[in-house]
């Protein structure tokens, strides 16, 4: 934030308070007249002006500069950005070792880029199963190396960023419940990983862009938007799938844009329809959730798709794409 000076004034007084005030300061002089560039510690731009030496306040960017001028590039394992969808898919929790190494086989066989598995879950209930915590971190390890598929793992908690840092997990995930748990979010982009930040389904578009300003300014090198659903009068459906924000998203930002259809349909019938209408409006990956026996579930049981229904998905999922965005010839 710049503070411009009236033509005749000095910046020493100044200088002296904001010193007192432990506000970091500099003063610049611009010809015939002085300017002090301060870092506001929480001070709002109108405190400034009751300094009769201040002639305008320039205040700091407005709304999230650095998503809106992101310009980078993200390597999520064998995923070329722009030559087909970003297929991210797994069990909601990861339930047991061996069901987890062999669906994620399969699916690293069916081209999925990246296996989803919750290690530590967020419940409504506090009798609904809350996962298997660092022993199901060690699964995905192992699922991992058995694969080559990187791994997307939801983060609910500062306290167990150590073992995600330790297992060296590929994407971390925030959850819609955190999206605006600033603190959580300052320290997961800490680690300095890409991030795929769920929309709280309460949050507007500004909410959501300014949580990943949040990941970017912490050190994240990428964030990945997933668009999960939003809250509307409607409970047909889990969530009412908010499709016009993925074209709103392509003109605000270049970050990578994704869509969870199975969080917003509930239902593994309406799973296959969202996903399809995400990448027509212009969603650049799907996440999906995928369990070998979904009625044995322990959670999300409704939404998951078995192996064959994904398998239905991904093959009309990648010919749509293809037929949106045609391959030039060489």
């Amino acid at each position: 934030m710049w503070l411009l000076l009236r033509p005749e004034a000095k910046p020493d007084a100044l200088l002296a308070y904001l010193s007192e005030k432990a506000i970091p300061a500099h003063a610049l002089q611009l010809g015939e007249r002085w300017a002090i560039e301060i870092i506001p510690n929480g001070y709002l731009p109108e405190a400034f002006l009751r300094w009769e030496e201040v002639e305008k306040v320039i205040g700091p960017p407005r709304g999230a500069p650095l998503v809106t001028q992101w310009k980078g590039e993200l390597s999520l394992g064998a995923w070329q950005r722009g030559k087909g969808p970003l297929w991210i898919a797994g069990p909601c929790s990861v339930e047991e070792k061996s069901s987890l190494l062999s669906l994620a086989t399969d699916l690293q066989a069916v081209g999925v880029h990246i296996l989803r598995g919750g290690a530590f879950k967020a419940r409504t209930s506090p009798y609904a199963f809350q996962g298997w915590g660092e022993k199901a971190l060690d699964w995905l390890v192992e699922a991992r190396a058995l694969t080559g598929l990187p791994l997307c793992v939801e983060v609910i908690s500062e306290k167990h960023l150590s073992l995600y840092a330790e297992r060296n997990v590929d994407l971390l995930q925030i959850g819609a419940r955190n999206m605006d748990n600033y603190w959580l979010l300052k320290e997961t982009g800490n680690l300095g990983k890409p991030i795929l930040l769920k929309r709280n389904p309460q949050a507007t578009l500004e909410e959501w862009l300014l949580a990943a300003e949040y990941l970017l300014l912490s050190g994240a090198p990428g964030v990945l938007l997933c668009e999960r659903g939003i809250r509307t009068f409607d409970r047909t459906l889990r969530y009412t799938f908010d499709i016009g924000i993925l074209p709103v998203l392509a003109h605000d930002t270049s970050l990578p844009r994704i869509a969870d259809p199975s969080h917003a349909a509930g239902h593994w019938r309406y799973v296959e329809p969202l996903a399809l209408a995400a990448l027509a409006a212009g969603a650049e990956g799907l996440i999906v959730e995928v369990h070998p026996d979904p009625l044995s579930a322990r959670s999300d049981a409704t939404q998951q798709l078995t192996l064959s229904q994904f398998t239905a998905l991904l093959e009309k999922a990648n010919s749509l794409y293809t037929t949106l965005h045609p391959i030039s010839p060489a």
